[in-house]
C-alpha cells in the first residue's frame, strides 16, 4: 500500500473511535479543510462493462454456474464450521 492509502486507512480507523458527541465538530473541521483546499466532489463512475472480455461471455448458463459455485462455497464453510465446533 502506498503512503497515502495507509494514512487514509489509519484515519478511517481512528474515526470509528471518536466519541459520538465529537462527530459534528470533526465533520465541521474536515469540511473546512475541503473548502479551503477547494476540492471538488468526485464524479460518480459507472461500473458497467468492467467484467466485459474476461471470459464470462463463454459461460452458457451463468446463473447455474453462480449457483454451483455458491453451493460449493456454502458446503466448504459448513464443513469448516463443523470441524472447528468439534
Amino acid at each position: 500500500m502506498n503512503n497515502t492509502a495507509v494514512k487514509i486507512s489509519e484515519l478511517s480507523h481512528a474515526l470509528t473511535r471518536i466519541p459520538e458527541a465529537e462527530l459534528d465538530s470533526v465533520m465541521a473541521y474536515v469540511s473546512s479543510i475541503l473548502a479551503d483546499a477547494q476540492v471538488s466532489k468526485p464524479e460518480n463512475r459507472s461500473l458497467k462493462g468492467i467484467w466485459a472480455g474476461l471470459g464470462f461471455e463463454s459461460i452458457i448458463d451463468l446463473e447455474a454456474e453462480i449457483h454451483s459455485v455458491r453451493r460449493e462455497l456454502q458446503d466448504s464453510i459448513l464443513k469448516r464450521a463443523l470441524r472447528n465446533a468439534q
